[in-house]
């Protein structure tokens, strides 16, 4: 058994190691089900021996005062079928055909079997049909915590139980064992009556308070009381006074005043009286509480009844008796209904680490609770101050203004970030905050009734990513601009000569081609132009090499002078330099070119102190745009110009030369 094994691991938990293994006993499996087994045969037992008990019980009453007006018997009989379901249906005939033993002769036993076999069938269809009424919650018992099943309940008895009266009278009747004053049908009711009220009595109180302690001794469990059995608020010693005074004293009136003033016109139905009185009874208890309060009225009718002897009113009296059953059993499950609602709010209450308020019309809060409100410790003397009071007044990243509008619109609001400051706590937290306005019957307002839930560990989170994130984004961009420096850089030294930043070979034959390309497409001329400086290595030689560079640094700038912006100006290498002319109408503008470039660059050049003198000699070469715009023709212009340099180097230097390709005089 669960209880036992748990017993056992505690002890080995405690029991001190010893070197040596000591050998741990196992629960035997057929031992586990032959204790479960006597377990069961013992409630069978103690099942029969209630029912037979109240059968005797009844009958007693019946033959003190002459009237049935219940049969307990029947509520256990459908109490136990409702729990086990048809197979327990032996149990209920075995009692009844025990009880009945020694008053039925021999010739009426097979009337006395029909009557202890047929009926409990009704019941038994009954309980199967309640059995399979659908509730999740219910893990197949029968609950009585809602009206709705609750008037399941009454309806499946009342069937149940009319099944039962219309066969057991029949029986009887063909038994010959009705009195001679009673009808068939005076006899079916009165059993019908008696028996709904011991069903709807006598089951929900076995299933109720029996059957929990049942199925734990069944499984071999300790005993223990049900949570659900303790009241949620439960009424003080005085109103459960007052009640019992109330109920008895009216009670005693109903029956003593028609018997003393009206002895000859008694008046059951007056006996509905009680009901106001029930109804509050029940209104400050679960189920639990109704039940038993029912059926202290139901034994103080009957009581009166026996004692005042009022027989002849039987049926009456059963009327009342099954109006003040129903009205408190439907009135217990709208109470249990309730009750379990409020049990919910507080067990979340209880569990929840949101602060839960309420605030009144006039903003003023009264009501606090939660984990939070707990941890807070907040005192009564803390609360009926306006809710502003608790706000700091932070417009900037919080939704004050916003909330402010809404609470004087009076409409529902959710998640409003606030920073707040609460009773108990010195720091101010973060919230979110969620509410819904509140109204009464009539429509006013009554206030806001919400929740606040504390997220200053994800403001704080929220800004440690921020900075985060920031810090990110900074390093990222400062990387990004580095990297794009020296990507610019990279290429810079990629494409541009460092010592005069003119474009180097490879941006060179990258105009060249998009200039050839561009030619072609306009239908235009093309001019390479190959410069080449004469005499710079006797400046470099005897002004050195630093003079050298400055001299090459002053010859870019001047050729860049001699150029259009839409020209290119390149350096190869060392002293020679390349000039792409595009877009020329005539080979004119090339030699114009041409011989302003030797102009110019024939002038003296300061270097510090010193003057540098040098002169240039310039080969052309002309693309046409009949000839394609490819590679290999670009590399046979630099040919054909270079070709043409040195002729112009032939002739004398400080002259320009086309290639041979074009026909041109020189100047």
């Amino acid at each position: 058994m669960a209880g036992t094994r748990g017993t056992n691991n505690a002890a080995e938990v405690n029991r001190p190691r010893t070197r040596m293994a000591v050998p741990t006993s196992t629960p035997n499996p057929s031992a586990v089900v032959n204790r479960l087994r006597i377990r069961r045969v013992v409630l069978a037992l103690l099942y029969v021996a209630v029912w037979v008990g109240f059968w005797h019980v009844s009958t007693a009453l019946n033959l003190v005062s002459g009237v049935s007006l219940w049969y307990p018997s029947a509520g256990l009989t459908f109490a136990v079928l409702l729990e086990y379901g048809a197979c327990a249906l032996p149990l209920p005939v075995g009692a009844a055909l025990l009880a009945g033993l020694s008053l039925w002769s021999w010739e009426q036993w097979p009337y006395y079997l029909l009557s202890v076999f047929v009926p409990p069938l009704g019941y038994a269809v009954a309980a199967h049909i309640l059995r399979g009424y659908p509730d999740p919650r219910s893990h197949g018992r029968w609950h009585f915590n809602d009206p709705q099943r609750v008037a399941v309940f009454l309806a499946a008895g009342v069937g149940g139980s009319l099944f039962a009266a219309l066969i057991g009278a029949q029986i009887l009747n063909f038994a010959g064992l009705l009195p001679s004053r009673t009808s068939l049908s005076q006899a079916m009711l009165g059993w019908w009556v008696g028996d709904f009220i011991g069903v709807v009595i006598f089951a929900p109180l076995a299933l109720i308070f029996a059957a929990p302690l049942a199925r734990q001794f069944g499984r071999g469990e300790p005993p223990r009381l049900p949570r659900s059995w303790v009241a949620v608020d439960p009424p003080s010693t005085r109103l459960v006074l007052l009640q019992g005074l109330v109920a008895i004293l009216l009670l005693g009136g109903l029956f003593w005043i028609p018997y003393h003033f009206w002895q000859n016109q008694p008046y059951p139905f007056m006996t509905l009286l009680l009901l106001p009185v029930l109804i509050w009874t029940v209104a400050t208890r679960g189920i639990r509480g109704t039940l038993v309060v029912v059926l202290l009225y139901e034994l103080g009718i009957v009581t009166m009844v026996t004692l005042f002897g009022q027989a002849e009113r039987a049926l009456q009296y059963q009327v009342v008796m099954v109006a003040m059953v129903a009205s408190g059993l439907l009135a217990g499950a709208v109470s249990q209904s309730r009750l379990a609602s409020i049990v919910r709010f507080r067990d979340l209450v209880e569990v929840s680490n949101d602060l839960l308020w309420e605030f009144d019309a006039s903003g003023r809060l009264y009501q606090l609770s939660g984990q939070l409100a707990r941890i807070a410790a907040v005192r009564e003397e803390q609360l009926r101050r306006h809710w502003s009071q608790y706000v700091i007044q932070q417009e900037q990243d919080t939704d004050l203004a916003t909330l402010r509008a809404t609470i004087q619109q009076r409409r529902p609001f959710r998640h409003m970030v606030l920073r707040v400051r609460l009773p108990g706590r010195e720091q101010s937290a973060w919230t979110h905050n969620s509410g819904l306005p509140m109204f009464d019957e009539d429509g006013e307002f009554l206030g806001y009734r919400g929740t606040t839930v504390d997220i200053t560990t994800h403001k704080k989170a929220e800004a440690l990513l921020r900075d985060y994130d920031q810090a990110l984004e900074a390093e990222v961009a400062e990387r990004t601009r580095a990297l794009t420096e020296f990507s610019k850089r990279n290429w810079q030294m990629a494409n541009f000569d460092s010592l005069t930043s003119l474009p180097n070979r490879n941006l060179f034959f990258e105009h060249l081609r998009k200039g050839l390309k561009q030619a072609r497409r306009r239908r235009r001329l093309l001019a390479l132009l190959l410069v080449d400086l004469d005499g710079f290595k006797a400046v470099n030689d005897t002004f050195g090499h630093d003079m050298g560079d400055e001299l090459l640094r002053h010859i870019a700038e001047r050729l860049q002078r001699c150029v259009r912006a839409t020209d290119t100006v390149a350096r190869l290498g060392g002293d020679e330099f390349t000039v792409v002319l595009p877009d020329l109408e005539h080979i004119d503008g090339a030699s114009a070119v041409a011989r302003k470039i030797i102009e110019c660059l024939a002038e003296p050049v300061p270097l510090g102190e010193a003057i540098g003198m040098v002169t240039a000699s310039v080969g052309i070469a002309v693309y046409r745009p009949e000839s394609p715009d490819s590679l290999e023709l670009a590399m046979t212009l630099l040919r054909q110009a270079d070709a043409a340099m040195y002729a112009a180097k032939r002739a004398g230097k400080n002259a320009w030369r086309f290639a041979e390709a074009v026909d041109s005089d020189p100047p």
